[in-house]
């Protein structure tokens, strides 16, 4: 009964970290394409929003699944890859999602008068757009890791494959970008 509570727990977790990871992924493109202060505000309130409830997501997440380890007597290959892939997140979160990056963009916002070159450079961070992908092709192969159970090396790879292909998607869309503006900078000159 108590590993039933526990597993439904941690699935509970699990649902509220995609959660987080999803409005990170919505506020990120939002300010991506924000041209305006105001067009600004909402994405950096919602990164807020989930800056406020993801990092206590990700520690119910490893609290639950800890509990699930330990009643189980079980640190089968996919166990370990899924603690390595859970610090790997938290690694690859923190820094841009709810440290000193989110602060100066709610610090920007929040002023009345913003200069457009400046604002434009401080709320569309490159590596935001590159961190969410991996973030989430990160979340996906532990997620296949946790679903399927494979040993170590399979669930390695899974994981990997998945961080690989956020941040080849992300790189992907930059490269696309720069591609256009160089385009619209030709054709203007």
């Amino acid at each position: 009964m108590l590993y039933t509570i526990g597993l439904a727990l941690h699935i509970l977790s699990a649902i509220a970290v995609f959660a987080s990871l999803a409005l990170d992924w919505l506020a990120t493109a939002g300010l991506r394409r924000a041209e305006r202060l105001q067009d600004a505000r909402p994405w950096v309130w919602v990164l807020q929003v989930s800056a406020a409830f993801g990092p206590w997501a990700r520690f119910a997440v490893l609290g639950f699944g800890l509990f699930l380890a330990f009643d189980a007597w079980s640190w089968q290959g996919w166990i370990i890859v899924a603690l390595a892939s859970w610090v790997a997140l938290v690694l690859v979160s923190e820094g841009a999602f709810t440290g000193r990056t989110l602060r100066q963009m709610v610090a920007l916002v929040n002023t009345e008068e913003a200069d457009a070159a400046p604002f434009a450079s401080q709320v569309r961070v490159p590596r935001m757009w590159a961190l969410v992908l991996t973030r989430l092709g990160l979340a996906v192969g532990l997620v296949g890791d946790m679903t399927l159970k494979p040993s170590l090396v399979i669930g390695a790879i899974m994981v990997l494959v998945g961080a690989g292909v956020g941040l080849a998607l992300s790189q992907l869309r930059l490269d696309t970008r720069r591609r256009t503006a160089l385009v619209e900078a030709t054709t203007r000159g």
